[in-house]
């Protein structure tokens, strides 16, 4: 099943439907639904997998997926338990720190699943290794996983959202990694010269500003792999599919 574009608002529907449906019930159903605070947690909880599945149904990605199950308990709760108001702040701005691209790049949180990882894996040892940029890297699973299996190879992973910044970063230098790196950097200003693969799951907003820039600057012979997401007008030079729950699509330009 492949991922559409412009999750926030299908992540909205999703979680406002589920949550409006747990908040009618409890406050219209019959007296002999008890009003405790376990029914009312049962209810939030039963309105977080009813969104999760909606949002599947919608393709909402996995990131996205997770968004949408704090969001819809927070959406049942807060209206009857009035939370202080310090509360809702911090709240935004931990969503902020990993969902900030989706609003000023137009590039939101989405994951490589440990499927497509491994492919990318294999492909860079069939190529030979050297050098792997991974353009928005994420929680850095990408990275992870290359540098993991190819520890020869130097792999480099570049993001500007705080937060998923910080988890990929953690998550790299608490392994003590050595051909590993992650970057508080945007990808305009990733150094891509010396690069042989640069893996990029974005969306299609950037793409086709992304491209020329890779094209400028990487070297000849060098690949340009992107997730699901097409450079208008210009054809791939290869599409790897890849045997996963969504049927991804890795698109394959040659510099």
């Amino acid at each position: 099943m492949r991922e559409a574009g412009w999750p926030v608002p299908r992540t909205l529907a999703s979680s406002i439907a589920a949550a409006g449906a747990a908040l009618a019930l409890w406050n219209f159903a019959p007296e002999a639904l008890p009003r405790t605070h376990t029914t009312l947690l049962g209810l939030a909880f039963f309105a977080a997998i009813l969104a999760v599945v909606a949002g599947r149904l919608m393709r909402l990605g996995k990131a996205w997926l997770v968004l949408t199950a704090i969001a819809t308990p927070a959406l049942v709760l807060v209206p009857v338990y009035r939370p202080p108001t310090w509360l809702f702040p911090m709240i935004a701005l931990v969503l902020a720190g990993f969902f900030i691209n989706g609003v000023r790049e137009k590039v939101p949180l989405y994951l490589s699943n440990s499927i497509t990882e491994q492919a990318l894996a294999d492909l860079f040892r069939k190529l030979g290794g050297g050098t792997f940029i991974d353009l928005g890297c994420g929680l850095g699973g990408v990275v992870d996983r290359v540098s993991r299996e190819l520890p020869e190879s130097r792999v480099i992973g570049v993001e500007t959202a705080p937060l998923s910044f910080l988890a990929s970063w953690l998550r790299i230098n608490g392994q003590g990694r050595a051909n590993a790196r992650v970057l508080y950097q945007s990808m305009w200003h990733a150094d891509v010269s010396d690069a042989d693969i640069v893996y990029a799951f974005l969306s299609p907003a950037p793409m086709a500003k992304l491209y020329e820039k890779l094209k400028t600057e990487m070297k000849p012979g060098s690949l340009f792999i992107s997730n699901s997401f097409a450079v208008p007008e210009r054809e791939p030079d290869e599409v790897i599919s890849v045997d996963d729950a969504r049927q991804t699509q890795l698109l394959v330009w040659r510099m």
